[in-house]
């Protein structure tokens, strides 16, 4: 008589415990590697906001003064961004770029599409929008491709209509705004920050453009009309507004006197990025001072204190953010 020799199996049972217990590992998992990824991300991001700071630095320490946060008369029509060029290690593209014509000149294509990662936070999603024809009614042409993308911006103005939303008292001496840390077709020396560097905010993240988004990562299928990359100087600087709990209308304040505002709310980060602070980090944004010192900067910060940090001679005692 012949016997068959048992074999040793998993029982469908069995398996399907087994199938169970690796899902729930899986799941636990997959957070903190995406927790260790975006933490990674925001490292980068911290560390990109901090390179740019210390080329503000070496800048002034070349030229004793600050760069102008762009330049708007004449031909010169450019932002700081392109003469930092040298100081984040980009020389190749700073001999291509052409300071006799407009930024947006197609002479300077080979240069101003260039993507530089200096400029770029890792965790800003990709694929961005291409302005159409529409949407260039600013300039003469861009490169097809688009321009080399920029997620961070300095501030040059805190308006009118920021304080007044806020029922912050209005600066002694206001018009239309106040100066954030450099100016418009006017260089700044270090000795003009009042507040102290390490008071002043330098760099903050307005990420995402020219794709235009919303609070909560809503996504516009049109371009922001505010700003397209490191070579546009309405990309690299902007003034402190705010704007509607759904980002949708920005406050704002006339050109001309009696300087009359439109004030539709009061957020200031993360509502848009369409001219206001905006970031991919999750309740917070990345930002850098003076003194080339980095922070990670909560949405739900008041408003007093975000005043504060941004103007550069208006004698707030900002305390601890």
């Amino acid at each position: 008589m012949v016997t068959c020799a048992r074999r040793s199996a998993f029982t469908i049972v069995e398996l399907l415990v087994v199938i169970s217990i690796i899902g729930v590992l899986v799941g636990l998992l997959l957070p903190a590697v995406q927790a260790a990824r975006e933490a990674a991300r925001r490292m980068q991001c911290s560390n990109n906001l901090r390179q740019l700071s210390l080329a503000f630095q070496n800048y002034e320490s070349a030229f004793k003064t600050l760069p102008p946060s762009r330049i708007t008369t004449g031909l010169s029509q450019h932002g700081f961004a392109a003469y930092l060029l040298p100081m984040i290690e980009q020389s190749v593209v700073y001999n291509a770029y052409q300071f006799n014509t407009p930024w947006w000149d197609s002479r300077n294509f080979q240069a101003t599409r260039s993507s530089i990662s200096t400029w770029i936070c890792p965790t800003t999603p990709g694929n961005r929008t291409i302005p159409t024809a529409s949407d260039q009614s600013r300039y003469v042409v861009i490169p097809p491709e688009g321009l080399g993308q920029s997620d961070y911006v300095v501030t040059h103005e805190v308006m009118r209509c920021f304080f007044e939303a806020n029922s912050l008292p209005l600066p002694v001496g206001i018009l239309r705004g106040i100066p954030g840390v450099i100016d418009r077709d006017r260089a700044v020396r270090m000795a003009a920050v009042r507040d102290g560097a390490s008071n002043t905010m330098l760099f903050a993240e307005t990420a995402g453009r020219p794709s235009l988004y919303y609070v909560n990562t809503q996504k516009d299928p049109n371009a922001t009309k505010d700003g397209w990359g490191w070579a546009d100087p309405r990309a690299i600087g902007t003034s402190l507004e705010g704007s509607s709990s759904d980002g949708r209308q920005l406050n704002d304040t006339d050109r001309n006197a009696p300087y009359a505002s439109r004030i539709f709310g009061k957020c200031s980060i993360n509502c848009t990025n369409h001219s206001e602070y905006y970031s991919f980090h999750t309740g917070a944004m990345q930002i850098s001072l003076l003194d080339g010192s980095t922070r990670s900067f909560s949405q739900a910060t008041e408003a007093a204190i975000l005043g504060a940090i941004v103007t550069r001679d208006n004698g707030e005692i900002a305390g601890e953010f």
